[in-house]
């Protein structure tokens, strides 16, 4: 029987952090409790409040890691009331905007025929980039929804793109630390099991 490897001994750099999208994918699919965790940061809840959450679009760990075919996104149902589109990015192929919208438009377009309109299920898309989306107004977390344009007053709360910016930790607000988005940020751009270890310290959703 091979033995287990133990975290705790682990040195020097890592060659797949998790801003490589294939780990980014294959760690959230192989752990439930971590995406949870993750989700919970994201969407400003407990991820206690997070009873059921299922990946619609699951890839074979393992046997696609060099099949071109796969899109590495990750699309979660949270208790069967909405609908959650995961995307870690680090080259910026300056299409962003357009790209990020065009996958919200798809999770949007979630009823089945018969369906009424008032049953699409809230989509949000989030992504992780390695680069700043909008260098005139950098920020670390930022959400973009529909509303007025005179009064701003919300159009839909069921329509939602949010952007993790990877390269902009240090502006996190004092609500991005309280629920440690920072944290998680931190965590994807670990290159070493020496800053891994620490960061993950003492949080069961990290470790």
């Amino acid at each position: 029987m091979q033995k287990e490897s133990n975290f705790s001994t682990f040195t020097g750099p890592i060659r797949y952090n998790l801003t490589n999208d294939y780990m980014f994918r294959a760690t959230l699919q192989a752990n439930p409790q971590v995406l949870k965790g993750l989700l919970g940061a994201l969407l400003h809840v407990a991820p206690e409040a997070i009873e059921e959450i299922s990946i619609e679009n699951p890839i074979l760990l393992g046997e696609s890691f060099k099949d071109k075919k796969y899109i590495l996104d990750i699309l979660v149902k949270v208790n069967q009331k909405s609908l959650i589109n995961l995307e870690m990015q680090i080259v910026d192929k300056h299409d962003w905007n357009e790209r990020s919208l065009l996958y919200l438009c798809r999770v949007y377009s979630n009823l089945e025929s018969g369906d009424e309109y008032i049953q699409v299920l809230p989509a949000t898309h989030i992504g992780f980039t390695d680069f700043t989306v909008t260098p005139d107004n950098p920020q670390f977390y930022s959400t973009y929804r529909l509303m007025d344009t005179k009064n701003h007053q919300l159009f839909s709360d069921k329509f939602t793109l949010c952007v993790v910016d990877l390269t902009q930790i240090n502006l996190a607000t004092v609500e991005d630390k309280a629920y440690q988005i920072d944290r998680w940020a931190k965590l994807f751009k670990s290159n070493t099991w020496e800053e891994l270890r620490m960061i993950t310290s003492n949080h069961p959703y990290l470790t």
